[in-house]
């Protein structure tokens, strides 16, 4: 209850003012906003968000509105269960040579790394269950609970997790390599976790079947991930500066503990695995995450674990808690740092692609239905999500490619479903659309600086 409330006072520069909305933040209030008015997810609006994490915003959104402070307030408790969490998987399986409740100390700290850790993310979302995978899995490990329960669990959680963001499918190497090395597991097993995977996945493609919808499931979720750019916002040189006492004292940490004695046949294991958990989450991080912040919730068990094995093993009390002071103050020095924009940092840590930008969303287009062709999402931050043309990288398949008479009338009959009241053109690319299509075109007259109006707006 303590960490609760240091993280809720420590959270709250950013929860009273207004000046920290993310891009993705207002991605996921649109998108729980647009399911609300009756569309169908990846049919009426395109989006690569996974299903369980757009009905987790479309509830905030029926309940809350357009609330960033319900997505950070919900959050917050979720993280808190993490924590929790965390450090009861460390007591029952006895992680350590001594019990203690560091891995819920680290954990907590390693949520004020970054200003937009703590929100209800999809990243924090799937994290859950891809923690309730390890306590089964570690379940296994230990010789008298090899169940088939336990394989059956860890499948139906990388899958449920896989449903809130799913780049946590690939989590599920973790658990095969755990099961590999260290149990007897038998092929039978295996088959009854990937089957334990497939089940969430197929429960939600037969909510698309029967709506006839199984190809837009696949095109902008499933296949998303292999298909389509992913938008980075910050770059590795601004995450190294903010992350830097983290990153350190996790590779002293790894270096010691797994070339260190005095531990278990079971601690052994478990260590080899969680250093294993790191490597695939710096994979999905590397290479399918947006690079956003948020992203950085899935190191945070095995950091976590690690940190704690580290400061244990310091067995001199004063240099141990000089080392911790050393961290801990370097962290809270940088996260206020950056709430109060103090030490120049906003020089030499750029995350100003990640916030939504006050020129954009400062427009006038209140109760007005836009469609933005370009990558900014802000100018919807005051006006209405139109047409199922949403995500860019989803939706320039078709924008791109208006030489194809196919593509132009999938194009006019997604615009005449939900026709927008204002077209924000980003990319130069409505006088190509107009002249493709002449008949909406007449519709629409240039205001200026890429923005058309329909004309029944003036009569």
């Amino acid at each position: 209850m303590i960490i609760f409330i240091v993280l809720t006072l420590f959270r709250l520069p950013f929860l009273i003012s207004s000046g920290w909305m993310t891009i993705p933040e207002l991605s996921w209030m649109i998108v729980g906003e647009r399911m609300n008015d009756g569309a169908l997810l990846y049919v009426g609006i395109w989006d690569d968000i996974g299903p369980f994490s757009a009905i987790t915003f479309r509830t905030i959104d029926f309940i809350f509105g357009r609330s960033q402070l319900a997505l950070q307030l919900f959050g917050l408790i979720l993280f808190f269960f993490q924590i929790f969490y965390m450090n009861y998987i460390s007591l029952k399986h006895k992680m350590y040579n001594e019990n203690n409740y560091l891995p819920a100390l680290f954990y907590g700290i390693l949520g004020l790394t970054f200003f937009n850790i703590i929100t209800l993310s999809p990243q924090l979302l799937g994290l859950t269950f891809v923690l309730l995978s390890l306590n089964s899995l570690f379940n296994h490990i230990e010789t008298r609970s090899k169940t088939d329960g336990n394989l059956l669990n860890i499948g139906l959680y990388i899958g449920i997790a896989s449903l809130f963001f799913i780049p946590y499918f690939i989590m599920v190497l973790v658990h095969i390599l755990g099961l590999l090395v260290f149990t007897n597991t038998a092929i039978r097993r295996y088959l009854l976790l990937i089957y334990g995977i497939i089940i969430p996945f197929i429960l939600c493609w037969l909510v698309y079947a029967w709506f006839g919808n199984t190809y837009e499931f696949y095109a902008n979720y499933l296949h998303s991930l292999f298909s389509i750019e992913t938008d980075h916002f910050i770059t590795y040189r601004s995450f190294f500066i903010v992350l830097g006492a983290t990153i350190l004292f996790f590779f002293l940490a790894a270096l010691k503990i797994l070339a260190g004695f005095g531990f278990t046949i079971f601690q052994v294991r478990i260590q080899k695995t969680m250093f294993f958990g790191a490597l695939i989450s710096l994979f999905i991080f590397m290479v399918f995450s947006a690079r956003d912040g948020y992203s950085l919730i899935m190191f945070f068990p095995w950091v976590a674990f690690f940190l704690s094995h580290f400061f244990i093993s310091i067995r001199h009390s004063v240099k141990r808690e000089i080392s911790f002071l050393f961290y801990f103050i370097s962290v809270i020095v940088l996260y206020f740092g950056i709430a109060f924009n103090a030490f120049n940092l906003e020089k030499i840590i750029d995350f100003n692609s990640l916030l939504l930008k006050a020129e954009n969303s400062q427009m006038d287009f209140e109760n007005k239905k836009i469609l933005v062709l370009g990558p900014d999402i802000s100018p919807y931050y005051s006006g209405l999500q139109a047409t199922p043309y949403f995500n860019w990288n989803l939706s320039k398949k078709h924008f791109e490619h208006l030489q194809f008479y196919d593509n132009m009338e999938l194009i006019d009959r997604n615009l005449r479903s939900d026709i927008p009241d204002v077209i924000i053109d980003q990319i130069d690319l409505a006088p190509e659309l107009f002249n493709s299509i002449p008949i909406l075109g007449s519709e629409y007259i240039n205001i200026g600086d890429g923005i058309y109006e329909r004309k029944k707006l003036n009569n």
